[in-house]
């Protein structure tokens, strides 16, 4: 059986912007909760900059 390809939101080697309020919106489901990184496909670094993008647009009232 053929491991199966993740959906990539982000290359591997890219920096996470975190104040760009619409490319944490990408990681972020309609209920407001984190898409885990082993679905979005992206690195453990991304994925912490990710999480504190994600509380820190939260608390700016960016994102609900």
């Amino acid at each position: 059986m053929a491991p199966r390809k993740r959906q990539t939101f982000l290359e591997p080697g890219a920096l996470v912007d975190l104040n760009d309020a619409e490319l944490l919106r990408r990681f972020v489901t309609e209920f407001g909760k984190i898409i885990p990184a082993r679905i979005s496909g992206v690195t453990s670094h991304q994925q912490r900059q990710i999480k504190k993008g994600v509380r820190r647009a939260r608390n700016m009232g960016l994102l609900a």
